[in-house]
């Protein structure tokens, strides 16, 4: 077996710098032709469509800390042309290693995006749909209440849905229930129906630390 041949389903990263540079958007999308397989600057040049010259700049900093590996060179013209490859399939960083800006940016940007896109088909079902309509209401003083307001009939019928709850469960139950939403999930993953939905399960413990929604006070 050549060590083109071997190539490892999964590598843990936790060097530090290695980390930095897999939790940076930016250099996350010059690495991914190595992730897929064997490439020479150019070749990955080509494949991303930008400068030879931008991935030069990459490369070496993607070998310095273990990302790719150089599998050794290949004749071209009369010169050396280097192969370079991902040190594996797939790399994996331990969440509780990623800086907390670092994952915020990464992972926040794309959960944004796709709750943007949520968003506005929601926003587009709800206005053709004439049998919805909003009910303002308040139970004190100091809050008050936005929510859907349909029959019965309809609630049955509609193609979407949309609703985030705050629930009082012990460890048990939330563990049940974060199963039980994985498993609806899975029944319908595979289907291949005529128009793409946008889907999102979630739950999670009330955060005791407040880094993202400390200001969200819509009365402030």
């Amino acid at each position: 077996m050549t060590i083109e041949d071997a190539w490892p389903d999964r590598l843990a990263i936790t060097d530090a710098a290695a980390v930095r540079l897999l939790s940076d958007m930016r250099a996350l999308r010059y690495l991914s032709p190595f992730l897929n397989d064997v490439h020479t600057l150019t070749s990955a040049a080509a494949a991303l469509e930008r400068p030879a010259s931008t991935l030069a700049y990459w490369i070496p900093r993607f070998v310095r800390t273990g990302l790719v590996v150089h599998l050794g060179d290949t004749a071209r013209g009369g010169l050396a042309m280097p192969r370079y490859r991902a040190a594996a399939r797939e790399l994996v960083v331990p969440f509780h290693d990623l800086p907390f800006d670092r994952r915020v940016a990464l992972l926040d940007g794309g959960r944004m995006r796709v709750l943007h896109r949520f968003l506005d088909g929601l926003d587009e079902a709800l206005e053709q749909d004439r049998s919805m309509a909003l009910g303002f209401s308040s139970d004190s003083a100091k809050s008050f209440s936005v929510q859907m307001v349909e029959t019965d009939t309809h609630r049955v019928e509609r193609s979407y849905t949309d609703g985030w709850l705050t629930l009082q469960l012990d460890d048990d139950d939330a563990r049940q229930l974060s199963r039980e939403m994985d498993e609806l999930f899975e029944r319908y993953a595979d289907r291949n129906g005529r128009r793409r939905y946008i889907a999102h399960r979630g739950i999670a413990p009330d955060p005791r630390h407040r880094w993202r929604s400390a200001a969200d006070d819509v009365l402030t």
